[in-house]
């Protein structure tokens, strides 16, 4: 890995533990390696406005990646931002009404958005203190912080550019269908689809992934691909697997993830194991 110049982190599952926090030992991991040369990134589906909330005051990177490769910033500079149109979200949220899956909308600035006329079955759906239908901690806690203070209900969707949609359900089977049938017909309604957990889908701009915005990223900075390493967990990291050329899942990943990349770190996401790995072979 000598020739390593640019890492790219996924954060749930990876960096942050259940609590949807970055550790202080990766904190200061990171700062080392930036300190030693390395450009770090953060690659996630999270939107850019949230991951304060993630994070420690003196977290820094050299660039993020946010809403599943729809947006990249470096400090607070726009190098690339691919949207969704206010139509294109207008089918999305029709088929999630139609279905009876949770949504968020998310704009690139501000809050996100969920429709006045679909709070009490939202609000419903994600009632309960404790994760329900197998559902992981941090992602029923996110959904539960997210209708306390971080959703906009609105009797309409502005026209302006959106990020993406998150989509849920507790019943994994009827995530799995919805989902597939996005996938099935996402030339028609000109989006991508992915997935971070079991229990969700997202839909972005046609053709946007994480991997086509680790491409943007690193044309930006001028660092060969051959100088990738990239570090995640999920099923929407598959884009940043084919696309990086140092390739990590996490320990806590599933086999079929683990089975996408070159390596696999020896610790999980509660252990820091993606910040372990990067000093035990960087530092």
């Amino acid at each position: 890995m000598d020739n390593v110049q640019a890492i790219f982190l996924d954060m749930d599952g990876t960096i942050l533990h259940s609590d949807n926090r970055v550790s202080d030992d990766t904190t200061r991991i990171i700062q080392e390696l930036r300190h030693r040369g390395y450009k770090v990134f953060l690659a996630t589906g999270r939107s850019h406005d949230e991951i304060h909330y993630l994070v420690s005051d003196d977290f820094s990177v050299d660039g993020i990646i946010s809403s599943n490769g729809t947006q990249g910033k470096v400090q607070e500079e726009i190098i690339f931002q691919h949207g969704m149109t206010l139509a294109q979200v207008q089918d999305i949220v029709k088929l999630a009404q139609e279905n009876h899956i949770y949504y968020e909308v998310f704009p690139y600035d501000g809050q996100r958005r969920i429709l006045t006329e679909d709070r009490e079955w939202i609000e419903a759906m994600v009632a309960e203190e404790e994760p329900v239908g197998g559902v992981s901690v941090s992602e029923w806690h996110s959904r539960k912080d997210a209708l306390k203070d971080k959703v906009e209900w609105v009797e309409a969707l502005p026209d302006e550019p959106y990020a993406k949609i998150y989509l849920f359900s507790t019943e994994q089977s009827q995530i799995q269908a919805f989902r597939n049938q996005l996938v099935k017909d996402q030339e028609q309604l000109n989006i991508s689809v992915s997935n971070s957990s079991r229990f969700n889908a997202e839909t972005m701009a046609y053709g946007v992934n994480k991997g086509t915005a680790i491409k943007e990223m690193i044309e930006h900075f001028n660092i060969p691909r051959e100088s990738t390493l990239v570090i995640g967990d999920s099923d929407n990291d598959q884009a940043m697997f084919e696309f990086g050329h140092y390739t990590v899942a996490m320990k806590n990943a599933r086999p079929e993830v683990q089975a996408l990349a070159k390596d696999v770190t020896s610790l999980t996401n509660e252990e820091d194991g993606a910040a372990r790995y990067l000093e035990e072979h960087l530092l």
